[in-house]
């Protein structure tokens, strides 16, 4: 019987800057340390044109659109195929999801499973919430070191013990997170493995009870993702397949100011997201260096409805930030309540593994 398959794809930015940051020279062997972390069980493919093409932000972005979609279909398609991993985020997805068939989906043998965040957002959902799909909303794998540099800058006290010039620390972050690039890449993938055969990941996703309130425990299924992403899934085409009636919905993003943050909350209000939902799971929002967890509570508290309490959760682990928590797209998940330190009781948010196994389900 033949391996199963993990595709390795770019299919928003091209993923050549990642191959670098990495170290990697090629493709090919970037494709042989993903199989190497795996283990033998998987095969691993990637197309070399695709991941390595080139961006030109000026014309369009990418110019291999009708390349991407055959790419993505046949994944969508190919029964062997297992996992779909995106290795890197960025832009000019968004714009060809509707030339893609998720029917498909319905009919495999075989569960398809999809890795991703950020652009890959849409990817997640309408993947995620069919039924032969799971949705996997993860960071990818070579954005460790992007937000580990972060990460370093944030907390330079407890990284280095002795005082470092602002220019010091930026030089010291840099080289910190990608020393340890490789190991995380590895990481990476020894946990996508350990999750597509019915294990636990390596981490829960943890946060604070911000408003309204829970039981102690409770079921509870997710959707949503980047803010800038979930927008467009609330138009007519999409709508009946992305339905926020009784479900969380995941918000989090980077580099938005304020006044855009409140115009995509007024969206989402205005297609009656908030209306339906059953709770808001607020993840990470920051704009370069400052956090902007605060404002962004503030200005969705304007939009929530006003004839009911709606829970709202927040957490650090789910966004454009590291470390991440991996979090299934359009599964029943057990949410779970308790006092804590402060004043905002403690969520700890679980799934049972038996019910998220891909490979052998």
């Amino acid at each position: 019987m033949s391996k199963p398959i993990i595709h390795l794809s770019a299919p928003a930015n091209p993923a050549d800057a990642m191959l670098k940051s990495l170290k990697f020279e090629s493709t090919k062997e970037l494709v042989a340390a993903a199989r190497a972390a795996l283990g033998p069980r998987y095969r691993v493919r990637a197309k070399s044109k695709l991941v390595e093409a080139k961006l030109d932000e000026q014309n369009g972005g990418r110019s291999d659109d009708r390349a991407r979609i055959d790419e993505l279909q046949s994944v969508i398609e190919d029964e062997r195929v297992v996992a779909l991993v995106a290795l890197k985020g960025g832009g000019w997805l968004t714009r060809i999801i509707p030339h893609l068939d998720f029917a498909p989906l319905h009919k495999r043998k075989t569960p398809l499973a999809v890795f991703g965040f950020s652009e890959i957002t849409p990817l997640v959902n309408l993947i995620g919430l069919r039924r032969r799909g799971f949705g996997f909303y993860y960071m990818t794998p070579g954005y460790p070191v992007t937000a580990m540099e972060r990460y370093a800058r944030q907390n330079i006290r407890k990284l280095r013990q002795t005082p470092m010039s602002s220019k010091a620390v930026g030089a010291f972050a840099k080289r910190w997170a990608h020393k340890q690039g490789r190991e995380q890449f590895d990481a990476y993938f020894r946990e996508l493995a350990a999750v597509l055969e019915g294990g636990a990941p390596g981490r829960a996703v943890t946060g604070k009870l911000v408003s309204g309130s829970l039981p102690d425990e409770s079921s509870a299924t997710f959707i949503g993702g980047c803010l800038s992403l979930v927008t467009p899934l609330t138009v007519a085409a999409y709508a009946k397949q992305i339905k926020p009636d009784g479900k969380w919905i995941v918000l989090e993003d980077l580099g938005e100011a304020p006044h855009r943050i409140d115009r995509q909350f007024a969206h989402l209000k205005l297609a009656g997201w908030f209306e339906k939902c059953a709770g808001v799971l607020v993840g990470d929002f920051h704009m370069g260096g400052r956090d902007q967890a605060a404002e962004t509570l503030a200005i969705l508290d304007y939009h929530l409805p006003t004839q009911r309490s709606v829970p709202v959760v927040q957490t650090n682990l789910v966004g454009h930030t590291w470390p991440q928590a991996m979090l299934p797209v359009g599964r029943a998940l057990t949410m779970r309540c308790q006092p804590g330190r402060g004043r905002h009781k403690d969520v700890t948010i679980t799934w049972p593994t038996d019910r998220l196994r891909v490979v052998g389900a």
